[in-house]
């Protein structure tokens, strides 16, 4: 007894040396991060040296949870491990693939006979493969990750020191195919984390907190937005602060104390240089990385490129101030022509009682210049803020800048050189004629003042085809860049566009003349010398034509400015009737005239009834309708202005056309906005006279209208 006692002993000392030997080899492995199949087959050969004549096999099941795959098997026959590789788990598929389905350990003693092998003894038969004890490995959570499994060539059960020995190397299979798929894992969650960083529009860093901080990592993205490799950026920790925009410096300096003293997160926008010099737009949001060690603290952060951002916003506010001073524009214009209206009907009757030897004569006619040239003012300002009255009609962009460059020729000098280069089959536009004239010769005249000691003029024009791509990819020049060129406010739109430019080679503009050039009453001109609203009103009357306006000017190269109009395809040329010679009738007609203004009521009543009107006045629309009610006769015309208090002036000619059908009506305003709604009013007998306007004017407006029959009803 003693004999066998000691015999057992030493058969369970060298099995648990066995398993020590088996756990320290195959742990380090795992530790000194081995590969999957290093380990597995390391694994099976210690096996195998344990116990002869066994044959290991580990099987891993695939993702799907159904499919076995080869894992290690450095004893069996290469045919037998590629013919159940791929294998489907089941309740009947040999020793493995029914341990996987059902989770429990499965022991074949003999294959040829056993009822789980029926479909796949012809596999392993051949290979004199007789016995299979297959177990299942489990993850730490349960799930079934595998098989370990041992063959042997002939017929047996296995013996206790064989089922501990499997169950210990099956619990470090399933440890070392948790610790492999834990790696992958993480593997491609830092590839998807840096792919994420790397794609981003930003640049993402880490680096030691304060000014000097070297920088730990930066993505790759530094290099196509700033211009420098990650490795050039790392190498010099001043790199940063010392291509932080001069005028931000400060700021963002005394921002980072703050961040450095408080930790957390910060949140900031500042302007960087680039390698290039270009001035960059950046948001940089930053945390500060917690670390326990006590090492000195690291902070993360991106910094976004918002730059197109900054513009838009820049755009955006431009184009509000801009239509803010529109409207302010337009109100002053409406009141100063009712003033202009007063003191040309004074200065018209001034004249009427003067001969021109009289010692005031010139002094009458001199307010009567000094009116015109201030309504020409007024005309600008609403040409700025796009309510000037345009009479637009189908042309060639090439005979309005023939027609310019004849103005041009006797006042830009003999230092000058005058260039037209015009493209041939251009499109047609729809545009005022005399109004783009003006607009080309502001530009032209600008160009002439950039060049004192001489240079060259051009005017050129050519078709451009712009779509939504060349627009995304920049090729239009629309935004506001400040190193180099810049645009109007409003967007380039998609579509056929006719374009003129006026280019110099003067001496440019900075980027504070860029910022305002389209403003009203800015002007880089000696005070006197110019009133800031030439390129005011150039914007002004091609935005009201559809189109907008570019432009590029740098410093001592000279400037181009280039007027965008859409193509007027197959629109017919307009065919505009002359209004025919006012016929000299007597006047007889009743007139009723509804003015707020006392003065101008006054005088424009008082010219009707010397001209031979019959005259009735009201001094608002409320008024007026009483009058149109109780007055016996007819009433021939209504001459209203438009603005008025409680019943305006549209309300009013609606209500008295009501009452009297064959009224002839004539609307005048100082807003000439309204131009627009009577020419597309259903009214057809219905005109409008912009103020200020001569009462000669008004005269022969009110006898064409008095004489022209009306239109034949169908």
């Amino acid at each position: 007894m003693s004999t066998g006692v000691r015999q057992a002993r030493s058969e369970d000392d060298k099995q648990s040396g066995a398993l020590a030997r088996l756990y320290k080899t195959v742990l380090e492995m795992i530790s000194s991060q081995a590969s999957l199949p290093q380990v597995l087959e390391c694994l099976c050969r210690f096996m195998e040296r344990q116990f002869p004549g066994m044959l290991c096999s580990v099987l891993l099941l695939d993702s799907d949870g159904t499919t076995l795959r080869h894992g290690a098997a450095p004893s069996l026959p290469y045919e037998y491990c590629r013919a159940i590789d791929g294998c489907v788990i089941g309740p009947s598929v040999g020793s493995c693939g029914t341990a996987a389905h059902r989770g429990k350990a499965v022991v074949v003693s003999d294959i040829a006979s056993d009822i789980l092998w029926k479909d796949f003894r012809q596999l392993a038969l051949p290979h004199a493969l007789k016995a299979c004890w297959s177990t299942p490995i489990f993850s730490r959570a349960g799930k079934v990750l595998g098989t370990f499994a041992v063959y042997y060539r002939d017929v047996r059960e296995p013996d206790p020191r064989h089922r501990q020995m499997v169950e210990c190397a099956t619990h470090l299979v399933g440890i070392a195919i948790e610790r492999e798929r834990g790696d992958a894992e993480l593997r491609a969650a830092e590839t998807r984390y840096r792919t994420l960083v790397e794609r981003l529009p930003a640049i993402t860093y880490i680096a030691e907190v304060g000014v000097l901080g070297p920088w730990h990592y930066v993505s790759p993205q530094i290099q196509s937005i700033l211009g420098f490799s990650p490795a050039e950026w790392k190498q010099d920790s001043a790199n940063w602060v010392n291509h932080i925009h001069p005028e931000d410096r400060e700021q963002v300096l005394t921002f980072d104390a703050k961040f450095v003293a408080n930790g957390g997160s910060m949140r900031t926008e500042y302007r960087m240089l680039s390698r290039e010099g270009r001035i960059l737009w950046f948001r940089d949001e930053a945390v500060v990385l917690e670390d326990a060690a006590g090492n000195t603290p690291l902070m993360q952060g991106v910094l976004y490129d918002i730059t197109e951002h900054k513009h838009l916003e820049d755009q955006l506010r431009q184009s509000q101030k801009m239509e803010a001073i529109g409207k302010l524009a337009g109100g002053v214009a409406h009141d100063f022509n009712n003033l202009l209206m007063i003191i040309q009907g004074h200065d018209e009757r001034l004249l009427r009682h003067l001969n021109p030897d009289d010692l005031l004569f010139s002094d009458a006619f001199g307010i009567k210049e000094a009116v015109s040239r201030a309504a020409s003012l007024t005309h600008r300002l609403l040409a700025f803020s796009r309510k000037q009255v345009l009479q637009p009609d189908v042309l060639s962009m090439n005979a309005v800048a023939g027609e310019v460059s004849k103005m041009l020729e006797p006042v830009i000098g003999e230092n000058i050189e005058l260039c037209l280069e015009l493209a041939p089959d251009l499109w047609r536009v729809k545009v005022d004629e005399r109004q783009m004239e003006q607009a080309i010769l502001n530009l032209a005249l600008n160009s002439r003042d950039a060049m004192p000691h001489g240079g060259k003029l051009t005017l050129a024009t050519c078709n451009r085809e712009i779509n939504a791509c060349r627009i995304n990819d920049g090729q239009v020049d629309t935004a506001q860049n400040h190193e180099t060129d810049g645009a109007s406010p409003g967007p380039a739109r998609p579509g056929k566009y006719v374009v003129l430019t006026v280019s110099d080679t003067g001496v440019g503009m900075d980027a504070e003349t860029q910022n305002h050039v389209f403003e009203p009453f800015f002007s880089t001109k000696e005070l006197g010398k110019g009133t800031g609203l030439g390129l005011a009103s150039v914007y002004g009357v091609v935005q009201q034509s559809g189109g907008w306006v570019s432009f590029r000017s740098q410093v001592g190269h000279g400037s181009s400015f280039s007027i965008y109009l859409p193509e007027a395809g197959a629109e017919p040329a307009s065919t505009t009737a002359q209004p025919a010679a006012a016929l000299q009738t007597k006047a007889t007609e009743t007139i009723l005239v509804v003015e707020d203004e006392d003065e101008i009521r006054d005088m424009v009543r008082e010219y009707l009834e010397r001209k031979g009107y019959n005259v009735v006045a009201a001094n608002n629309g409320s008024d007026a309708l009483q009058v149109a009610q109780r007055y016996k006769g007819s009433i021939h015309l209504l001459l209203t202005d438009i603005v008025m208090p409680q019943v305006g002036g549209h309300e009013l000619a609606q209500q008295i056309k009501g009452m009297r059908p064959r009224i002839k009506i004539l609307f005048t305003s100082g807003y000439p906005q309204h131009a627009a709604s009577i020419d597309k009013g259903a009214d057809q007998a219905a005109a409008i006279l912009q103020k200020p306007y001569p009462l000669n004017t008004l005269a022969s407006r009110i006898r064409q209208m008095l004489d022209t029959p009306e239109p034949a009803k169908a």
